[in-house]
């Protein structure tokens, strides 16, 4: 909140503002200046001027209209910039599942703020979200950035009664960059791990076959930048580019995929120049060949954002975890 403190000295001729950004955690409104009509000595002035130019945190609770965001939770110790923001839906008698929210971004490394939009639209619905950071290349390669995701859901197992989350009941979700990640999150669960495996997930424009992204024609004639893609994709991926590499094999979900594996909603608009939509339908027919519940909704338009023009893709998100959850 920015309060503006007008205040008028006992002489007309000096009168000023003063800006005070201030925090608080808990909702404050005011619908009128602050005004002081009494004469200002200089030391009750320099008062005002610290309190209201000083930046006042009385907790890392950020309260909503509708949840409340827990900031800067550190996950994991690989890295002292894996954090994860934590948005907390309106309390209620039941436990909240909860949704990763994995930021996209050409598998650089991320911070997650860009994917607010999709943590708070969870939350609003009734869902906890984990708005997560990672690391990526070229510093780091996919399996590293993999192991960040993984910590992350582990981290909300260990929190979950903290924070009223049914540990149960965790899922992923992520476009571009982040729809991979979620993806291969939910086919690579192991059972010697089973604190980062997920009930389901929901892909927005993914890529989950590296191989074919980039040697079967149809997928080339859509997107243009092809060459450079397989640079920055092989950067993440680290060896170069062969359909038979062992690397970018793992690195692709669809190479993973079993019956085991929980359901994923691809969502993916026709017009995407970045990502070809048949990753998406390839990627499901896998799945649903494999005995497995997945959906897919492909959109006319909305480009590489999947942002159609005739209705809101993250609705479509939040109705298919409902049904799994």
């Amino acid at each position: 909140m920015n309060l503006i403190c007008s205040t008028t000295d006992a002489r007309p001729e000096t009168s000023m503002r003063i800006a005070c950004p201030m925090r608080f955690a808990f909702p404050m409104r005011f619908a009128f200046p602050m005004r002081f009509a009494f004469p200002m000595r200089p030391r009750f002035l320099s008062m005002m001027l610290v309190a209201c130019c000083v930046s006042v945190s009385l907790s890392r609770h950020t309260p909503a209209e509708d949840f409340t965001v827990v900031k800067d939770l550190h996950f994991s110790k690989a890295a002292a910039s894996l954090t994860l923001d934590l948005y907390l839906p309106q309390a209620s008698a039941d436990r909240s599942p909860c949704v990763i929210v994995i930021q996209g971004g050409g598998f650089r490394p991320q911070n997650g703020q860009r994917f607010k939009p999709f943590a708070e639209h969870l939350a609003k619905h009734g869902f906890a979200a984990a708005l997560i950071s990672y690391r990526g290349s070229p510093e780091h390669r996919h399996r590293d950035t993999l192991a960040d995701v993984k910590a992350s859901v582990r981290f909300i197992r260990e929190v979950a009664e903290k924070y009223q989350i049914d540990a149960e009941r965790i899922g992923a979700t992520g476009r571009s960059a982040g729809g991979t990640l979620a993806a291969l999150l939910a086919v690579t669960g192991e059972d010697d791990d089973p604190g980062s495996r997920i009930r389901a997930a929901v892909c927005f424009a993914g890529v989950f076959d590296f191989v074919s992204r980039f040697t079967k024609q149809e997928q080339l004639q859509l997107q243009p930048n092809s060459k450079k893609k397989l640079k920055t994709n092989g950067e993440w991926i680290g060896p170069a580019f062969s359909p038979e590499d062992p690397e970018w094999l793992a690195a692709s979900a669809i190479t993973h995929v079993d019956p085991s594996d929980p359901p994923i909603l691809f969502l993916h608009s026709r017009d995407d120049s970045t990502v070809p939509w048949l990753q998406s339908r390839d990627m499901h027919r896998a799945m649903t060949d494999a005995g497995i519940a997945a959906k897919i909704r492909v959109y006319e338009t909305g480009g590489h954002t999947v942002s159609p023009e005739d209705r809101n893709s993250l609705d479509d998100m939040v109705e298919f975890f409902r049904t799994r959850f």
